[in-house]
């Protein structure tokens, strides 16, 4: 289970795709509403003094942006929510059943199965469709145990971790809000943010299940390890969504 490096780089090599798709969507965007402006302004930072001054504005501009920047008040991701509404039980467990067992979540542990088949982890499950067969079920053990503690939680502690794309323009507000939301979750009748305890806990409760079904040799030190990894692919997660929830609501993928 645990020497998933390989598996988690190629997931993080999925997500810069998604996040550069999303720029280039952004882009085509600014383009068709009349915007001159190339890719590299759209992705510089708006200059609050002159909007004339984002369209020269280099693409080094914004790489030498501070991370703080990405936190800042200014994307208009204030702790409450003007105009949300709770989702009800029935849209909350859709929500869960969707992220937890829906077609790109397969699609992702399928791809994901097979990076650990290639990688011949765990060494003592071998190798052929049956082996494939074995590690697939396993994810999708691992996913549905995280999926569920997380939805059980937060119905427990009456927050709504639903994802809610940004209301803010421009590349890094909203990366800096897909990170905000990554840790966080909506709370109360006006939808106030707080920390995330499930989305916290999720990952590694899903991250230690597995130890009931893999070999003897695994233990918690490997547990906890796995975690950390699963919980950096819900941050990335969220970015990802962040700029494709559109076309995935299209395709109603979401």
């Amino acid at each position: 289970m645990f020497n998933v490096q390989s598996e988690r780089i190629a997931r993080i090599f999925c997500l810069v795709a998604a996040i550069a798709l999303g720029a280039s969507m952004a882009a085509a965007q600014q383009n068709r509403k009349g915007t001159s402006a190339p890719l590299f302004t759209v992705l510089a930072p708006r200059a609050a003094s002159s909007t004339a001054s984002v369209r020269f504005t280099p693409l080094a501009a914004g790489l030498l942006t501070p991370c703080p920047r990405f936190l800042s008040n200014q994307t208009q991701d204030a702790d409450s929510a003007p105009g949300y509404v709770r989702p009800s039980f029935h849209q909350r467990f859709h929500n869960y059943a969707v992220h937890t067992y829906g077609p790109i979540k397969m699609t992702e542990l399928a791809i994901g199965s097979a990076i650990s088949q290639a990688d011949d982890v765990p060494p003592e499950w071998h190798q052929g469709w049956g082996a494939y067969g074995k590690r697939f079920v396993s994810d999708v053990g691992s996913t549905a145990v995280g999926g569920t503690t997380e939805f059980a939680l937060a119905e427990a502690l009456r927050v709504d971790t639903k994802y809610y794309p940004c209301e803010c323009k421009g590349i890094w507000p909203r990366v800096g809000h897909a990170l905000k939301s990554a840790i966080t979750a909506r709370a109360g009748a006006d939808g106030h943010r707080v920390f995330s305890v499930p989305a916290l806990v999720g990952p590694y409760a899903g991250a230690f299940s597995t130890l009931a079904w893999y070999p003897s040799r695994y233990g918690p030190k490997d547990g906890f390890r796995t975690g950390n990894y699963d919980l950096l692919d819900s941050v990335g997660e969220s970015i990802a969504l962040e700029f494709l929830l559109p076309v995935l609501h299209k395709f109603h993928l979401r």
